[in-house]
């Protein structure tokens, strides 16, 4: 009878050894969980983070070609045409030619420019139409002296993200007159 009983003892304890018991199994899934939880949230504010600096660094340079080279262009015409809030049309001259050129903020968001003629070409978008504009000056300061510049005011938005960019530009022709 003994015999039986060390026998069913040992049976008994292998049995102990063998597995989990559910328990245990629900205490490592519910801590495997906290720990996924945890990494979702730091991998997710790391996306966040990369996409608001990634669409902050596409406006910046949206906004900075564009500004320039809108300013390399007018600060070479010799007349202004049109100077509207939201369409600027001046005089250029492209290899000895004398063109008609056209900066236009359109409704759609986007800033287009324009030969005399021609279809047109983007230059920017994401721009927030009625924060945007152009502003024409053609004052004479205190002593009287003629104070003649554009200034171009582009408020760039994309994701939640804007920025406001403004150029001031003097053409060539109307620092010496």
């Amino acid at each position: 009878m003994e015999i039986k009983l060390s026998n069913m003892r040992k049976i008994v304890q292998n049995r102990n050894l063998k597995g989990f018991t559910l328990i245990e199994l629900i205490v490592a899934m519910v801590i495997v969980g906290v720990i996924a939880s945890l990494l979702v949230v730091f991998l997710m504010n790391s996306m966040n983070a990369f996409n608001r600096v990634s669409t902050r660094k596409s406006l910046i340079l949206d906004a900075s070609s564009s500004i320039q080279r809108f300013s390399r262009e007018v600060s070479a015409t010799y007349n202004i045409v049109f100077a509207g809030s939201k369409l600027f049309q001046f005089t250029t001259t492209t290899f000895d030619t004398l063109n008609v050129l056209e900066y236009e903020i359109n409704t759609d968001g986007t800033l287009t420019r324009r030969f005399s003629g021609g279809n047109k070409e983007l230059i920017a978008q994401n721009i927030n139409y009625s924060n945007s504009n152009f502003t024409y000056y053609n004052v004479n300061d205190v002593i009287g002296i003629p104070i003649r510049r554009i200034r171009l005011t582009l408020l760039f938005e994309n994701n939640n993200q804007s920025s406001l960019f403004t150029a001031d530009v003097s053409p060539e022709t109307f620092r010496y007159q």
